[in-house]
Formats: structure tokens, C-alpha cells, sequence
């Protein structure tokens, strides 16, 4: 698949769920998407967007089938944390021990045997500093987790690891109350910028 990338950028946010009756990462993601012009007109980039839901199954059957389609440069995955206190980029995601129930009420149907973990290879760590550094301009900052949560947010990132670990990405923004939709957008628009300048710099 390395060799099929297109000069897209997949980014998804989630649904709502739970307390999230509208959930940040889903308003970051349509906010975002206003921006797609831009992005071309700066990089030929094209930003496509997607609303999962908030449920096991469909990020199992949607999350390939995305790749597939679009063969992406990147694939940056959104969700919202009540955790987050600022744009939390995880590095890894495990396979096993989701016992949340998505909202559908169901569970995952945990095939695997063996627990596994695997970490994008993209340097979080840079990405992190570019954050911070030009927080003075978005008003964002970021942080670096290991934790992604055992739930939907863990899993979609799972699935999109497990598939190229070199292309995917996942970042919990804060909820409404912590960063408003705007000031979200600036830090992840900084954050696909940087990605698409490191990627045309190689």
C-alpha cells in the first residue's frame, strides 16, 4: 500500500455517545473540512472527512474499506476525552481488554488470543514540539499519551495501526469546556500541516 498512496488525508471524528450528545471531535472534524481549499491550494492536498460511529462493528467493517478507497497519505483519527486538557496525540493501541460497551450495547468480539500493541512510527515527540511551539498563534497546546482509553477511540486507532503503522494517527481533544471548536481546529490544522510538510520533505 506504500507504494498506492494519493495525495489525500483521511480524518475521521466520532459520533455521539454517552454524556458527547454532540461530540467535539465530529465538530472539529466538519470545521476542518471548510478548510479543504486551503489545504489544496498550499499542499494538492485533498482532506476527505468521515463521521463513525461510536460502535465495534462498523469501525471493524469501515476502517479497511477506507483505506482501500482512498489510500491515503495520512489517516488522522479525532475523539473526544473528558480527560483532555489540551490536543492528546496517543502513540499505541492494544487489541485487548475492551469491556465498555459501545452504543449499540454491544461488546467486542474479541477473536485474538494473544494481546498485542502496536505503536505508530510517526515522531510524536516532533509533532508535540511544532504544537507548542506555535501555541503563542493557535492557542493549543499538546501533550503525549500511551493510555488511549480501552474504547472506540483505542480500537479505531488499532484497527488503522494494524493496517500502516508509518500513516496513522490519533488525537483526543478536550471537550467543549476546556477548548472551544475554533481554537481545536487551529491546532489540529497545524498538526496536518506539519505532517504534510515532513512527508514532501523526505
Amino acid at each position: 500500500m506504500n507504494n498506492e498512496k494519493e495525495k489525500k488525508i483521511l480524518i475521521t471524528g466520532f459520533g455521539p455517545f454517552g454524556k458527547h450528545a454532540i461530540n467535539a471531535s465530529w465538530e472539529a472534524v466538519m470545521e476542518l473540512e471548510k478548510k479543504s481549499d486551503e489545504l489544496n491550494k498550499k499542499y494538492g492536498i485533498q482532506l476527505i472527512t468521515e463521521n463513525v460511529p461510536v460502535a465495534y462493528d462498523h469501525v471493524s467493517k469501515r476502517i479497511p474499506e477506507l483505506w482501500k478507497q482512498h489510500k491515503p497519505m495520512f489517516v488522522l483519527h479525532l475523539g473526544v476525552s473528558h480527560l483532555a486538557k489540551c490536543l492528546t496525540i496517543e502513540c499505541r493501541a492494544c487489541n485487548k481488554g475492551y469491556d465498555r460497551p459501545d452504543v449499540n450495547n454491544k461488546l467486542l468480539n474479541d477473536n485474538e488470543n494473544d494481546e498485542k500493541t502496536l505503536k505508530t512510527t510517526i515522531d510524536v515527540d516532533s509533532l508535540c514540539s511544532y504544537v507548542n511551539n506555535n501555541s503563542s498563534n493557535s492557542g493549543c497546546t499538546a501533550c503525549i499519551s500511551k493510555e488511549a482509553g480501552r474504547y472506540l477511540c483505542e480500537y479505531i486507532f488499532y484497527n488503522s495501526l494494524n493496517i500502516d503503522s508509518e500513516r496513522a494517527l490519533f488525537i483526543h481533544v478536550p471537550d467543549f469546556n476546556i477548548y472551544s471548536t475554533d481554537r481545536t481546529v487551529k491546532g489540529i490544522y497545524d498538526i496536518i500541516c506539519h505532517l504534510i510538510e515532513c512527508q514532501q520533505n523526505e
